[in-house]
């Protein structure tokens, strides 16, 4: 995976970001663990607990979700399961000794399209539908510092995080009630911080599920 494409790259732009995919067109996928952990790792930091680096299974034909049977890490004395979404996410553990082991990710598909592991930044908190503006700063200084510190010495073509996008549910309609801050359309609301400068909180007329950075192209 390339860094840089982590960092310029868009995945339903430019709220997230887009890494360049392990693909097959089998429905098995055998990936090196190593290259997670040593991702992961780097977020692992005090200043970044609010945020991590989610792993997200697309078909590489239209972006859809790769819908997944199963998800091991194996060893070659052991294996164990890793937890998956509907959603595509693959759940991988930050695990020192499986990055010693020299631990595969398997993952068994249920289709037979070509596929893709896509990495983004996502916020770790749960949301009510009122967030304060101090804590959407907080969240964009920690997703501007995750991209600048997985990017090493390619930070500096790094652009800036200048907000957040909150995202709903699916089917969800995601609005800000209480201010004209913030661009939404259908389940999501960016906000920059810009724009809540003269704002105490944002009020939503539902809980958001996630916040995504956001990026100025």
């Amino acid at each position: 995976m390339s860094l840089l494409k982590i960092k310029m790259g868009a995945w339903l732009a430019p709220i997230c970001l887009l890494a360049s995919s392990f693909a097959v067109a089998d429905t098995k996928m055998v990936l090196n663990y190593d290259g997670f952990f040593d991702r992961i790792e780097k977020l692992d930091e005090p200043e970044f607990t609010s945020v991590k680096l989610a792993f997200y299974l697309k078909q590489l034909s239209d972006g859809q979700v790769c819908p997944i049977k199963n998800v091991t890490l194996k060893t070659k004395l052991k294996e164990k399961p890793v937890y998956f979404y509907d959603t595509g996410e693959v759940v991988l553990p930050y695990d020192k000794q499986l990055d010693l082991d020299k631990a595969k990710v398997i993952i068994d598909k249920d289709t037979l399209e070509e596929c893709g592991l896509d990495m983004r930044l996502e916020s770790t908190e749960l949301f009510q539908s009122e967030v304060s503006t101090s804590r959407i700063t907080k969240l964009t200084s920690q997703f501007d510092g995750a991209l600048e510190s997985l990017a090493g010495m390619m930070a500096f073509l790094t652009p800036d995080v200048v907000g957040v996008t909150f995202l709903a549910a699916p089917a969800d309609e995601l609005k800000v009630v209480n201010s004209k801050v913030g661009q939404c359309k259908s389940n999501r609301c960016t906000i920059t911080i810009k724009e809540i400068e003269q704002v105490d909180t944002v009020l939503f007329n539902l809980a958001p599920v996630k916040a995504l950075p956001y990026i100025t192209k």
